[in-house]
């Protein structure tokens, strides 16, 4: 488990320090609504609760475990009365006053002891400990692949075919040679020739020891051109991820080096941390932002709906108990908005009453963490909660198929960027492709072969094209990509380089190669007045390429 930066604990500890500080005036606050709360009115009971369970729940945080213990004691006896008026009876009042006396004992500045800690130092923060979210690698450098064969036909296919994904394929004379182009931390792929294994002497174990060394950022993929249990088992043995025999669907080879590469960088997780206790949105802040999250604030309940709107978050750290608004009343004014009803909201509070927590999550809420919690544990906790949700999301919006955005959300996107064009004054080009005679492709191979000509166009699309780019599964073998700040001329270059790229793609079924076309119309946001138009547009294009001769881009002429 990784330690927290040291910035980071300097800060805490900073803040724990500011918090021991702070605790007297806390603390006479506290005394002082206990003694308008003596009277029994409903509102002054309410709000002695309040503090108390902000104290309770700060002294958590920074480690005052005495505090903490006698506050929520304090709070069990408060909770029952919340809903009733009158007098306070004397036997529950002694009981609160003597609570109080106890808070105010451990919180002595005369010789500058909290809890029994020097108010200067704070050990705990010290030894917070946090494991942080694992950032993807960036875009592997040049896309490179080593290649380490001595079967030049069968390996020089496959380079010529990785290429046409943009890959940028090396051979190694030698494995000695592989350090020698980086040894950074950056991860490295190598396809070997699995024959090698039976050819030269201790290979399996050379090649499992580079592995090792490396700390795993450098992987094979075996390609071979048998498909035998023995020669897979020497390749597991030397550090192999995958395995592929001759002939290889490049296909299913460019999703390995996908896995493997992790060539796509991960969005940070957003957060929205709802606490009108500054201490706590700070504190907490500070532990998901050195985990690599974004954070977003909101301490006054009734600005939630507009900080959800701007800042998109995908996940609501809420309290319990805030002026004038209870978490458990937030969290079922965020479930009556349509747009905010899959978003996760997670209760942190020192509150223990199991029927309390219940009634909370029964109001819109997911989980609750009680505090104190670890950095470690309340970073494990959001990182789950908001990868379960983003897994889900994927699901609803793409295509099951290729991974692309399904047809509805191709069609909102297609809508949203129409629409910032025009505020923006900007251009981008939509494309409509098909592919060519795809029906002949499933009757003659099969539609598991016709699902891997799809697969192998939306991997390319995706390889090919810029990430700020759009792509989609419009339906069928039909694709729709959104080129942003793209115009005309621009757009049918790219999609005539991708259209020769994929035609001289080799598609196989039962051992029997084959190539497939497809066909494109492009049109231009600036040539029409609304998205409609455009989309009609693209689509009278395609159709123009089809009707005359196909395997061709077509432009649509301005509106």
């Amino acid at each position: 488990m990784n330690a927290l930066s040291e910035k980071i604990q300097q800060k805490l500890q900073k803040m724990a320090e500011d918090f021991a500080a702070s605790l007297p005036d806390r603390i006479k606050t506290v005394k002082i609504e206990a003694v308008k709360a003596k009277n029994g009115t409903r509102e002054s009971v309410k709000n002695l609760h309040m503090y108390v369970h902000k104290l309770g729940g700060a002294a958590a945080t920074f480690g005052f475990k005495g505090v903490t213990k006698t506050a929520k004691e304090l709070e069990q006896i408060l909770y029952p009365l919340l809903e009733e008026s009158g007098k306070i009876k004397s036997q529950l009042w002694e009981r609160i006053d003597n609570l109080v006396s106890i808070l105010e004992q451990k919180c002595d500045h005369s010789n500058k002891q909290i809890d029994g800690k020097e108010i200067v130092k704070t050990s705990e923060c010290n030894e917070v400990t946090i494991q942080p979210v694992k950032k993807k690698e960036t875009e592997f450098p040049e896309k490179a692949i080593y290649l380490f064969s001595g079967n030049e036909k069968n390996f020089g296919e496959i380079s010529e075919q990785l290429e046409l994904f943009g890959f940028n394929c090396k051979y190694l004379p030698s494995l000695d040679k592989l350090k020698e182009f980086g040894d950074d931390e950056r991860k490295k792929l190598v396809i070997v020739d699995s024959a090698l294994l039976e050819k030269q002497e201790n290979l399996e174990e050379r090649l499992y020891s580079i592995k090792a060394e490396s700390e795993n950022t450098v992987n094979y993929i075996f390609l071979s051109d048998r498909d035998d249990f023995p020669l897979r088992l020497c390749a597991v043995r030397a550090g192999g991820e995958a395995y592929f025999h001759f002939p290889v669907e490049i296909g299913r080879l460019v999703d390995s080096i996908d896995k493997l590469t992790e060539r796509v960088e991960q969005e940070p997780y957003h957060v929205l941390i709802v606490d009108d206790d500054p201490e706590q949105v700070s504190y907490h802040a500070h532990i998901l932002q050195q985990a690599g999250m974004i954070t977003s604030v909101a301490t006054d309940p009734q600005h939630v709906l507009k900080v959800l709107i701007e800042a998109k978050p995908e996940i609501v750290l809420m309290d319990m108990y805030m002026p004038n608004c209870s978490g458990r009343e937030l969290s079922a004014v965020i479930r009556q908005q349509p747009a905010f009803v899959s978003v996760p909201i997670v209760f942190l509070s020192v509150e223990n009453n199991e029927d309390i927590k219940m009634d909370a999550i029964r109001s819109g809420g997911d989980d609750f963490l009680e505090k104190p919690i670890k950095p470690e544990h309340l970073v494990a906790s959001i990182s789950n909660r908001v990868e379960r949700t983003r897994g889900m999301r994927y699901l609803m919006e793409r295509d099951s198929l290729t991974g692309l955005l399904n047809h509805t959300n191709i069609r909102e996107n297609l809508s949203r960027e129409f629409l910032r064009a025009r505020r923006t004054n900007t251009e981008f080009c939509f494309v409509m492709i098909d592919v060519d005679h795809f029906k002949n492709v499933n009757d003659t191979y099969g539609h598991l072969t016709g699902d891997n000509v799809l697969k192998t166009l939306s991997r390319l699309l995706k390889e090919r094209l810029r990430t700020t780019d759009i792509i989609g599964r419009y339906g069928g073998e039909e694709f729709a990509v959104i080129l942003l700040n793209t115009d005309l001329r621009n757009a049918c270059n790219i999609m005539n380089e991708l259209r020769e790229s994929f035609y001289q793609m080799k598609q196989y079924a039962d051992d029997k190669e084959f190539h497939v076309a497809f066909s494109c119309g492009i049109a231009s946001s600036g040539d029409f007045s609304d998205v409609s138009s455009l989309n009609e547009a693209a689509d009278k294009a395609l159709y123009t390429a089809k009707e005359t001769g196909r395997n061709k881009v077509v432009t649509a002429q301005p509106e």
